[in-house]
C-alpha cells in the first residue's frame, strides 16, 4: 500500500495559484461570494473583526468580472419555480469562456433540494466548452448555505487540474516503480481516498498533511489508554494543535484554509506561526517572536546558509538545548557564534539583556503562545488541560513540550518514536473513507418534548440508508470488500432561529424515537458544555439541517514493534552531560542519546535526549519513562 499527504492544495490557495473560475448563479446572487457572511465569513478571530478602522475582506474566492447568473429559480422545497433558462445559459457560458474561465463552478440556489437545473447547466458547459472541467454544487456538496457551497464548489473548481495533474503524475511515476495497488490520498476529514475521488473532491486535501499526526496519535494513544489528547505538531514554520476526545479526533464542520472556511468537515487543527525558524524581533521595545520565519533557506543563523535574523532555534543552542555537533545525528554542525551574533544584535543590544537572557526571552515567548492556542482549544473549549496527555511532535515539539505542558498543568507528555514523521505515520495508519452528507431539513416545533415524535425516525432512517448506500459503493469502486465497511452517522443540529450548528453522533443499529430524544439530549449537553450551563434553550425547538455519513474500511496499515528496546542498558558510555541556561541561571544537564535508551529506563529532569531526528528535553523536576514502543512519556510533577 501506498498512503501520501500533500501540500499541493495548501499551498495554491495560500498562495493564489489556483486555476481562473468561471462560476454561474441563479440570477440575483451573483454577488453572493462578494457580500459573504458580513465579516463572519472572513476567517478572522473576534478580536481582529473588532478592529473596524482596519478591517478589510479578503478578495472573493472568484471576481465578479467571472461570475454570471442564469435565470432559474428552484424553492427550498425543490418546486422549480421558474424555468432554467438555456439559452441565457449558453450566452453566459460564452461570456466566462471569453473572459478567460479555464473551469467551471455552478452553483443555484436550493440546488441540493432538486439538482435537475445544476445538471442541465452542467451538460450545456460541456456542449459549449468540450473537455472543460466542470463542479456542480449538487453532486459535490449538497448542502445548505449557498455562501459556504458557493465558495467551497469555486475552491474546488479551481483545485482540480492542479491536484488533478500532479496526483496523475505521482501515480505514473509509482507505478513505472512496481507498485502494484492504487495509492491513496490523504483527505482534510481524517481517511484516506483513491487518487480518483481525491481529484474530484480536491477541495478536501487542503488539511491533507496536518491531520495526519492527529490521526497518528489517535492510534498510538489507544495503544497506551490515552483517550483524551491534546496534539502538538512545532515544526519550522507553525505550531499545530488538534484534540482527541474519548479515542476519536475533535472534527469540525467547516475546514479553514488562510480566511475562507470552507464547507467541509476536516479534524479540527488550528495553526499559529511559532516554529523553530519563527524570527525574533523588538519593534517599539517589545520582544515577539513569529510569525515571520526563516524557513528552510536561508535557515535559522546558525545554519550557516546566509540567515542573519535570530530564531528560536538560535535561542535553542545559544541556551544550550541543542548540541552543535550532534543535530540531526551530526548532519548538520550549527554555528554557536552566528546564533549568538543575530541575538545579540538584534535583541540583547535594543533591549539592554544579556545574550543569555534574551535567548531565553525568545523561548519563554514562543512557549507561551502555544500554551494559549492550547487553552483556546481545550479551556475555551469547556475541557480541563489536566485531563489530557500532551503528545508532542514535529522536529521541533519534543524540545519545547516540556515547557508549554508543564505550564498547562498536562500530566503527561508524550513524545512518540515517530515524532519527525509523525504525521506520515498517521497517514500510514488511516482507513479508507468516503463521506457523504445532504441537506434534508428537519424541525421540531417551540416546545416539544417528545422529539422522537416531532423528528420522523423513519425519515432519518431513509436520510441515512441513501448516504450509506452511496459511499458503500463509493468505497467497493475503490476496491473495499463490502463486508468489511462500517459507518459513522452523524447530523449538524441546531436550535431553530439560531445560524451556527453543532454535528452529533447517531447510535449504530435501527433508529428509534428513543435513540432521536437521545441524540437531541447530546445535542443540549454538548451545546452547554461549550456556551455554558443554561444557555440552550430547547423551548425554542430544533432542527437538524444535515446528514453525514463516514464509511470507512481498513487497508494495511503501518505497525510499530514492541520489543525493538534492548531490555536493560547496553554497552554504551554512561549519560554525559551539558550546561543549560534555565530561569536566569547555568546549570548542569544530564544527556543521553539514542543508545542509552531501553525499555522501561527512567530519567530525571534537567535532562537532554538528543536522537537523530529530534531532540526531547525533561524539565526540571520532571521524570520521563521510555516505554515499549521507544517513546518518552514525560511526567509533571505535582
Amino acid at each position: 500500500m501506498f498512503a501520501h499527504g500533500t501540500t499541493i492544495a495548501t499551498n495554491a490557495m495560500l498562495e493564489g495559484r489556483t486555476k481562473k473560475v468561471g462560476l454561474i448563479q441563479t440570477r440575483g446572487f451573483g454577488d453572493t461570494l462578494t457580500t459573504m457572511r458580513g465579516f463572519k465569513g472572513t476567517g478572522l478571530e473576534e478580536e481582529e473583526i473588532k478592529r473596524f478602522r482596519t478591517l478589510v475582506k479578503q478578495p472573493p474566492a472568484v471576481p465578479r468580472s467571472l461570475t454570471e447568473e442564469v435565470t432559474e429559480r428552484v424553492d427550498y422545497a425543490g418546486r422549480v419555480v421558474c424555468p432554467l433558462d438555456e439559452d441565457d445559459v449558453r450566452r453566459a457560458v460564452a461570456r466566462l469562456r471569453d473572459a478567460g474561465a479555464e473551469v467551471f463552478a455552478v452553483s443555484l440556489l436550493w440546488s441540493f433540494a432538486n439538482d435537475a437545473h445544476e445538471r442541465r447547466v452542467g451538460e450545456i458547459v460541456a456542449e459549449e466548452v468540450p473537455g472543460a472541467s466542470v463542479t456542480l454544487s449538487s453532486e459535490f456538496l449538497p448542502r445548505i448555505g449557498e455562501y459556504e457551497r458557493t465558495l467551497t464548489t469555486a475552491v474546488n473548481a479551481g483545485l482540480r487540474p492542479l491536484l488533478g495533474a500532479s496526483l496523475d503524475s505521482f501515480e505514473s511515476t509509482l507505478a513505472e516503480a512496481g507498485l502494484r495497488t492504487g495509492p491513496l490520498l490523504m483527505q482534510s476529514g481524517g481517511g484516506l481516498a483513491t487518487f480518483a475521488e481525491a481529484e474530484k473532491r480536491a477541495a478536501a486535501a487542503v488539511m491533507s498533511g496536518p491531520v495526519g499526526g492527529v490521526v497518528a496519535s489517535q492510534y498510538l494513544g489507544s495503544r497506551d489508554q490515552h483517550r483524551n489528547i491534546v496534539t502538538t505538531d512545532m515544526g519550522g514554520t507553525s505550531f499545530d494543535v488538534g484534540l482527541v476526545l474519548d479515542e476519536r479526533p475533535v472534527m469540525s464542520n467547516t475546514t479553514l484554509i488562510g480566511r475562507d472556511r470552507l464547507a467541509l468537515p476536516s479534524v479540527a487543527v488550528r495553526a499559529i506561526g511559532a516554529g523553530a525558524g519563527s524570527i525574533a524581533s523588538v519593534r517599539g521595545g517589545v520582544l515577539t517572536v513569529g510569525p515571520e520565519s526563516a524557513g528552510a533557506r536561508p535557515g535559522p543563523a546558525c545554519y550557516g546558509r546566509g540567515g542573519e535574523r535570530p530564531t528560536v532555534a538560535d535561542a535553542d543552542l545559544v541556551l544550550g538545548y541543542l548540541n552543535p555537533d550532534n543535530f540531526l545525528g551530526g548532519r548538520l554542525t550549527l554555528d554557536v557564534e552566528r546564533a549568538r551574533a543575530a541575538i545579540e544584535e538584534h535583541i540583547a543590544r535594543p533591549t539592554g539583556l544579556t545574550v543569555e537572557q534574551a535567548a531565553e526571552g525568545i523561548k519563554t515567548i514562543v512557549d507561551a503562545r502555544m500554551a494559549d492556542l492550547v487553552r483556546q482549544v481545550t479551556v475555551e473549549q469547556g475541557y480541563d488541560p489536566a485531563d489530557f496527555a500532551v503528545f508532542a511532535y514535529g522536529g521541533a515539539g519534543p524540545l519545547h513540550a516540556f515547557s508549554y505542558g508543564a505550564e498547562l498543568g498536562c500530566p503527561r507528555i508524550v513524545v512518540p518514536l515517530t515524532a519527525s514523521v509523525h504525521s506520515a505515520f498517521g497517514i500510514g495508519s488511516s482507513d479508507l473513507t468516503m463521506v457523504e452528507e445532504l441537506s434534508k431539513p428537519l424541525q421540531a416545533p417551540p416546545g416539544t418534548t417528545d422529539y422522537g415524535a416531532a423528528l420522523p425516525p423513519d425519515e432519518i432512517e431513509a436520510a441515512f440508508t441513501e448516504l450509506q448506500d452511496k459511499a458503500a459503493r463509493g468505497l467497493v469502486e475503490a476496491g473495499a470488500d463490502r463486508e468489511t465497511v462500517t459507518f459513522t452517522r452523524s447530523v449538524e443540529i441546531r436550535f431553530r432561529a439560531q445560524i451556527h450548528v453543532l454535528t452529533v453522533s447517531f447510535d449504530d443499529g435501527p433508529i428509534t424515537a428513543e435513540g432521536v430524544n437521545a441524540m437531541v439530549a447530546r445535542f443540549i449537553d454538548a451545546y452547554e458544555g461549550r456556551f455554558g450551563k443554561g444557555s440552550a434553550f430547547p423551548d425554542g425547538g430544533v432542527e437538524i439541517t444535515t446528514f453525514r455519513v463516514v464509511a470507512a474500511s481498513p487497508v494495511p496499515r503501518a505497525e510499530l514493534e514492541t520489543g525493538r528496546l534492548p531490555q536493560g542498558v547496553g554497552s554504551v558510555a554512561e549519560p554525559g552531560s551539558r550546561r543549560v541556561f534555565s530561569d536566569g541561571e547555568w546549570t548542569d544537564a544530564t544527556v543521553y542519546v539514542g543508545e542509552h535508551l531501553h525499555d522501561g529506563l527512567r530519567i530525571e529532569g534537567l535532562a537532554i535526549v538528543e536522537l537523530p531526528d529530534t531532540t526531547v528535553v525533561i524539565g526540571s523536576g520532571q521524570e520521563a519513562v521510555v516505554d515499549r514502543l521507544g517513546g518518552i512519556v514525560i511526567h509533571n510533577r505535582p
